[in-house]
């Protein structure tokens, strides 16, 4: 790791590669996963017989040899639920399937079971009578929007919308529409105008810990709940909306999480789970095999990207529309968000001064749709920087210089209208360019590559590439609350709701400690449940540390002042000449005036009462991080088997907290992207039954798969994150798959548009377009 520092101040604590808070738990398998969980007492074992089809009606359901089977204590159905559809974005979805309803993806819920063994529950599965009559499905988004095409949910004109949503009629369950300019004025003056459609599978979080949860039914008819969840809060709410309670009758205890990605934020078995130890009176733990994993949770959404560009004679962009169409699956999940959010990150790095983004979210009969690490990102940047390679070697432009001309600047209003701060894509850029040794010049199809002769001749066995790509995440966030308790002997404990699914909770630590001058020995944080802890946000969408962070920031700083405060009489100051060094608050330029925190929280505690800081941040508006990252590849151009040879991913992360979090950030986000590029994609047959079932089919990267990836740091402060820092879950995910394309095309002048780019697709494009210049553009 390589750390490029612009203007950055130097701190104590803050900027420290310090080791994971919680690494001795987890190393030594003290850390309690939703499988882990032992309330005391014996627990029941739950299953769910799922729809064996993606679109039929549920004609009956008889659940009575289920029921009376030994060890089974409770099967449930849709007739123990309330009758009312849910949803965060859209109240489209009904938690299980109703007789003489309809189910809508392999997989749906129709009922479910508790039993003494896992073995006796899915058993009793099996001994449900469900009886279907299968309907015409609908597996391509493209077919939704054909007008007779099944209306997978024929009343969705009198659906609720709760947030974001913009149903359209139809099997679209939002359409959304940003513009700027002129785009036909744009295109009627571009020197050329280049088209082409690009297009991604759904693909799955692959994290290693499947689905799991646990319940109980408290005396006092209130539920308790550990799940494997990055969002305490959001699934409390939405197990209360789905029972018909009030919010304060579920408690929801965030465990360990075994990765998530997005992939863990929706609710998914915790309702059943609750139902069925409310009617058998036990503890019920569910944990979905891989398979239920791979079938019935939420995948990342497979885009159909239609893209259109002007261009100057001076190496502008004058003109862009893109018309993208997601598949949502069976109901509006994360697809209603990334509709709403596309157009206002699809401009991807660049300045157009006449664009138009038009996003339709269709339904499908698929599972659900959600968020997957920096959700439509990827997707997009895929289309839009293969774009810009392409247009580059068309027009024999330099693609480095194409880039840097139309790079957004400073305070840049983006189609949102949100004027961007702290853009810092030129920085990025250059930080890649040295750290890489990417040579534009060599990168053309044909030209020899880095440590290769003759790279590019097809005619060989094996021959190399590069490619580049760049891409943004604005990060976004939403609100949370953090509590400090500061005990007798002068240390801190801190009180979070949000999920440590990526260390985040070690820097909060850092914040803490160095707000507060303490060592990181004396800091300690605790994860609590929804009724324990303030409201906090999701671990995800790169906003737990802005979000958290900034309510710790201010937390200790509320500590601070009033540490200051108390002060005043014992050093004859005011609050604004003090300062915290090693356990004592003095006077600034005069360090023999002194007193120590804990003679200062002694005098509180008996005056006005303990010293407890509390801190909280409202959403806030979406800042810009950039990601640019170069790919060596090397293809056999007679297997179209791709190896990676070399990975260099630049970051901007504002200030780093803890630098080698954000290393692993960089390296995961990196990783998952390549798996995205090259092999990863659920596969589905005319009838919507999926052929992926688990990591057996469905190839992630492994260690074996990838090179070292080299990561590098670009920091320069941020002017709203705590101490200067962005986000940076999400942005390295957003390059890779163009990197790796651009990379491809280098090597073997072909251009594959569709992902993920297996050996099959790449023997196939070299069999149907041999070597030859690039063509497709018009103008």
């Amino acid at each position: 790791m390589k750390q490029i520092r612009i203007d950055a101040p130097e701190f104590r604590t803050v900027g420290e590669s310090l080791p994971r808070i919680d690494a001795v738990e987890k190393l030594t398998g003290r850390a309690a996963f939703a499988e882990d969980i032992q309330p005391g007492g014996p627990i029941l074992h739950g299953a769910v017989l799922r729809s064996p089809h993606a679109h039929a009606r549920l004609t009956h359901l008889d659940v009575s040899q289920a029921e009376a089977m030994p060890g089974v204590r409770a099967v449930i159905t849709a007739a123990d639920f309330p009758d009312l559809r849910f949803g965060k974005y859209l109240r489209d979805e009904r938690y299980m399937a109703r007789e003489g309803g309809t189910v809508l993806y392999v997989g749906d819920r129709v009922a479910a079971v508790a039993a003494d063994t896992l073995e006796t529950a899915r058993e009793a599965v099996k001994a449900i009578e469900a009886v279907y009559e299968p309907l015409e499905p609908i597996v391509d988004c493209l077919r939704a929007l054909e007008a007779d095409a099944p209306l997978l949910h024929p009343d969705l004109d009198g659906y609720e919308v709760v947030a974001l949503a913009a149903p359209a009629g139809g099997n679209c369950c939002s359409e959304n529409m940003l513009e700027r300019g002129d785009v036909e004025a744009g295109f009627a003056e571009s020197h050329r105008v280049f088209e082409q459609v690009y297009t991604t599978e759904m693909i799955h979080q692959a994290y290693m810990e499947p689905h799991g949860c646990l319940a109980i039914h408290n005396p006092d008819e209130s539920y308790t709940i550990w799940s494997s969840t990055q969002t305490t809060f959001w699934l409390r709410n939405a197990v209360a909306e789905v029972m018909g309670i009030s919010q304060n009758r579920v408690r929801l205890v965030p465990t360990e999480i075994g990765g998530g990605f997005g992939g863990k934020i929706s609710l998914i078995d915790e309702a059943a789970a609750a139902i069925l130890a409310g009617k058998s009176g036990m503890p019920v733990r569910m944990v979905m095999r891989r398979s239920e994993d791979f079938m019935a949770t939420e995948p990342r959404s497979g885009f159909h990207i239609a893209i259109k560009t002007g261009v100057s004679e001076d190496m502008r962009l004058v003109a862009r529309t893109m018309e993208v169409v997601l598949d949502s699956g069976a109901f509006a999940r994360g697809g209603v968000l990334m509709s709403a959010s596309i157009p206002q990150f699809a401009e991807g790095p660049y300045a157009i001064p006449n664009l138009r983004v038009h996003v339709r979210c269709m339904y499908t009969n698929k599972a659900a749709a959600a968020a997957m690490r920096a959700p439509g990102g990827p997707q997009t940047n895929f289309a839009l920087e293969s774009e810009t390679e392409r247009i580059a070697e068309a027009m024999g432009w330099d693609a480095v210089e194409f880039r840097r001309r139309n790079l957004m600047p400073q305070d840049y209003k983006n189609l949102a209208g949100v004027t961007l701060q702290c853009v810092n894509a030129i920085e990025t850029l250059d930080a890649a360019l040295e750290a890489s040794g990417y040579d534009p010049n060599q990168v053309r199809p044909g030209a020899a590559g880095p440590g290769t002769a003759g790279s590019g001749a097809v005619r060989s066995k094996t021959v190399r590439g590069r490619g580049l790509g760049m891409g943004n995440w604005n990060v976004g966030g939403f609100p949370s609350g953090a509590v400090i308790k500061m005990n007798d002997d002068g240390s801190a404990s801190i009180i979070s709701g949000v999920v440590d699914l990526t260390g985040v909770n070690t820097t909060l630590a850092q914040i803490l400690a160095e707000v507060l001058h303490l060592p990181m020995g004396r800091v300690t944080i605790r994860t609590l449940d929804s009724e324990s802890a303030p409201p906090a946000t999701i671990s995800a969408g790169s906003q737990a540390l802005k979000s958290m962070g900034g309510a710790v920031y201010k937390a200790a700083n509320h500590v601070r002042q009033q540490l200051f405060e108390e002060a005043v009489e014992s050093l004859d100051a005011t609050p604004e000449r003090m300062e915290l060094a090693d356990g004592q608050v003095r006077v600034a330029g005069a360090p023999e005036r002194t007193v120590s925190v804990t003679q200062l929280l002694a005098q509180a505690s008996m005056k006005q009462g303990p010293i407890v800081g509390y801190g909280s941040t409202g959403a806030f508006s979406r800042m810009p991080s950039f990601a640019c990252h170069v790919a060596d590849v090397e293809v056999d151009t007679e297997t179209g088997q791709v190896k990676l040879l070399r990975y260099v991913a630049v970051q901007d992360c504002g200030i780093a907290i803890n630098p080698a979090i954000c290393d692993g950030q960089v390296q995961g986000g990196a990783a998952q992207g390549i798996g995205m590029a090259l092999s990863e994609g659920f596969k589905y047959d005319a009838r919507g039954n999926p052929s992926t079932a688990g990591f057996l089919d469905y190839k992630i990267p492994s260690a074996l798969d990838l090179p070292n990836i080299e990561t590098v740091l670009v920091e320069k402060p941020a002017v709203d994150g705590p101490f200067g820092a962005k986000g940076i879950g999400e942005p390295p995910n957003v390059p890779p798959p163009a990197a790796i394309a651009n990379a491809i095309y280098n090597a073997v002048g072909v251009r594959i548009a569709s992902l993920p780019i297996t050996p099959e697709k790449v023997r196939a494009a070299l069999r149907e377009a041999p070597r030859e210049k690039e063509a497709g553009q018009t103008g």
